[in-house]
């Protein structure tokens, strides 16, 4: 019998903590077996959850690991947990996104987010707290949409409406607009402040018109004071939903109530009805370019200050040098580097940073000549899928998520506009590219493996370029 076996008769309490004591066992095993990077990433995140009627848990945060434990080292764990656990057990691994206790340490408190005051406008988007002029990093990318910004929160439905903030994901926009709202709830408690994201509103559109409730959705749209719309773009080629938008649009506008909207091309750009663009572009018009070297850096600094990290300059301007485009990149690479330094017991210093981070990202002084059919070739070969299943419309899960990838990559790597890769994709539509885009921008912030597939296929591609 194992040495933990008589815990398991005190309880389910006891028996989950003596799931706890076993795992560190376990861990201690593989670390041995398994390469220090694979461990690293994939073995060590996986935390016990529970231990009840000879079933264990554990979770993973993320669905790559999940899958690569599973299909490595599953029975060995199992074997593993049953020799310290003195019994047959069946083991269940389960993908929480760290939504789950651990036993191993405590949970970080969820943000906190500030829900509009009715329930019954529960449609809208809530407001998250953490997104307020304090934290948003102000350079010369920025500026006059930052000051806009507060000069709305000050005085809204005056001067500056509507607003248009337009650039591309991840510089700042949709911060910006939350802040405005946050900042008039503070400001104005009495305005309603309602934030909604573009592809939202065409799905409440759509089941309003299907459950015969057009008018209370047009009651709860029409009756708010301050309207922010993030992403407008997923509105083109949506007529119904656009002639929708529209009339809510000029209600609220004609009634004096302040508009914000945002999208990631300016409104000329937008392929929508020349009502809504003429609309548009009447007001305030700004947008947000790719952060200057003085303002990655801020914004790093910024962000380690926020979470309680200790960032060396020399640190800092090396993540700086090399992520030139995209903040959430910058503040993803920054959370990167703090876990592994605090996974390997080692100083954050630029020679960690150059370790973890040198083959993630592309050099800012690299020319990339390339073109999305050298990416395609490229993601097919390490995919393992052919280039026509990633031009084609198969939907199968292999093909979508290579052929996401390589439309980021597409963006990342070339010159190409959203139209173009579309094009090259045989003929998708850009709205298709960019939501592409935008899910592989979440999921590597989760999920190393994918992060490091894809740093991969940038290395094989700007390494080949050059020669």
């Amino acid at each position: 019998m194992g040495k933990l076996a008589k815990q398991l008769h005190l309880g389910e309490d006891d028996a989950t903590l003596a799931l706890g004591q076993a795992w560190e066992h376990v861990l201690d095993v593989l670390s041995a077996k398994v390469t220090k990077p694979s461990f690293e990433s994939w073995v060590k995140p996986i935390v016990p959850l529970s231990f009840e009627d000879g079933i264990a848990v554990l979770g993973s945060p993320s669905r790559f690991a999940k899958h690569w434990i599973e299909g490595k080292y599953l029975d060995e764990i199992r074997s593993l947990l049953e020799e310290q656990l003195g019994q047959g057990i069946r083991v269940v691994l389960r993908y929480t996104n760290d939504d789950q206790p651990s036993l191993l340490q405590e949970p970080l408190p969820p943000a906190r987010k500030i829900s509009p005051a009715k329930e019954e406008d529960s449609i809208f988007t809530p407001l998250n707290a953490r997104y307020t002029f304090d934290t948003f990093v102000v350079g010369s990318s920025n500026r006059l949409a930052h000051a806009t910004a507060q000069a709305i929160s000050a005085v809204p439905g005056k001067t500056y409406n509507p607003f248009f903030l337009y650039g591309r994901a991840g510089l700042g926009k949709t911060h910006l607009m939350h802040a405005i709202g946050l900042s008039l709830q503070e400001n104005y408690p009495h305005l309603k402040v309602a934030y909604v994201r573009g592809e939202d509103f065409t799905f409440q559109y759509i089941t309003a018109l299907r459950q015969h409730r057009i008018s209370e959705f047009r009651r709860k749209y029409r009756s708010v004071d301050i309207w922010l719309v993030d992403d407008v773009q997923f509105l083109v080629g949506k007529e119904k939903t656009e002639e929708e938008f529209f009339h809510t649009y000029n209600s609220l506008y004609d009634s004096g109530k302040q508009v914000v909207l945002s999208s990631d091309r300016a409104p000329k750009d937008l392929e929508l009805d020349a009502r809504l663009l003429s609309r548009f572009e009447c007001g305030m018009v700004a947008d947000i370019a790719p952060p200057d070297f003085e303002t990655r850096v801020a914004i790093l600094q910024e962000k380690a200050a926020r979470e309680n990290m200790v960032l060396p300059d020399d640190v800092a301007m090396y993540v700086a040098k090399i992520i030139k485009n995209n903040i959430r990149q910058l503040e993803g690479a920054l959370i990167k580097l703090h876990a592994y330094a605090a996974l390997m017991k080692a100083p954050l210093n630029k020679e960690l940073a150059q370790e973890i981070l040198g083959s993630y990202f592309i050099e800012a002084d690299k020319s990339l000549p390339l073109d999305p059919r050298l990416v395609q070739l490229a993601v097919s070969r390490k995919f393992e899928v052919s280039v026509d299943d990633l031009v084609g419309t198969r939907r199968s899960q292999e093909i979508v998520i290579a052929r996401q990838v390589a439309m980021y990559l597409s963006r990342q790597l070339t010159n190409a506009s959203l139209p173009s890769i579309g094009r090259a994709f045989g003929g998708k539509d850009h709205t298709t590219v960019l939501h592409s885009i935008q899910k592989i921008e979440k999921l590597i912030e989760t999920d190393s493996k994918l992060s490091s597939i894809i740093s991969e296929i940038s290395s094989e591609l700007t390494n080949g370029s050059e020669s």
